[in-house]
């Protein structure tokens, strides 16, 4: 063993602690089951706000997977997808990024950042950019799809994050949100109460931004 493996090796031990690995899956647990939730819930909102795009994801899965089966990460399902995507862009469930440090003195569009600077990134401003996205505070899930209905991504959907140490759990989040939300769209209908409140969609923000308590009713499909 030369002198980098053995000085790549004790990095790797230093920077993977059992503690740090504890810390870490942990994080994993108890930060992406808030975010989840609350991803969730911004949906179904949405949802019952608006039944014929509901109606379009009911009908893309039942087309893709059938009747007789659930959806699966793996299957293709564009517009469903997209549908995830507006929800995190419109609502930006984390409005404001996970703070980063300057590592050394940097200038900016002639903005001196000192080292040692805490940044912090304004999501919800980038997703409501109006020189970014069109017509950005219309709930659009199209604006994720190319002329041939495939999704397709844009640099300034950011909904976990930005930079070197974004949210950890993204991938994992991705995988619940697909799983919870075609679950149970492929097996319910929601929609608003007649006589319950007026849709709205103002937040509580706190270290997420929730929506305010509403109703729906659950069908069985």
């Amino acid at each position: 063993m030369n002198v980098d493996d053995t000085n790549e090796n004790e990095s790797s031990v230093a920077s993977l602690s059992e503690e740090n690995l504890i810390h870490t899956v942990m994080q994993l647990f108890v930060a992406g089951s808030e975010t989840t939730v609350t991803t969730l819930r911004w949906c179904f909102l949405h949802m019952i706000a608006y039944p014929d795009i509901q109606s379009r994801v009911q009908d893309e899965i039942d087309s893709v997977v059938g009747r007789n089966s659930l959806p699966r990460v793996s299957d293709k399902l564009p517009f469903t997808k997209a549908t995830i995507m507006e929800v995190q862009r419109i609502a930006s469930i984390v409005p404001m990024g996970v703070p980063h440090v300057a590592a050394t003195d940097t200038t900016l569009r002639g903005y001196f950042i000192p080292k040692g600077t805490m940044i912090i990134s304004n999501l919800w401003a980038i997703h409501h950019n109006q020189d970014t996205w069109d017509e950005p505070e219309k709930f659009k899930p199209e604006r994720f799809l190319d002329s041939n209905g495939d999704l397709c991504h844009q640099n300034e959907y950011i909904p976990f994050s930005i930079g070197r140490r974004a949210c950890l759990g993204e991938n994992l989040a991705k995988m619940e949100l697909f799983v919870h939300f075609t679950h149970l769209l492929h097996q319910f209908s929601f929609k608003k109460p007649k006589e319950s409140p007026p849709i709205t969609f103002e937040s509580n923000l706190g270290a997420t931004s929730a929506p305010l308590p509403f109703e729906l009713i659950v069908t069985k499909r």
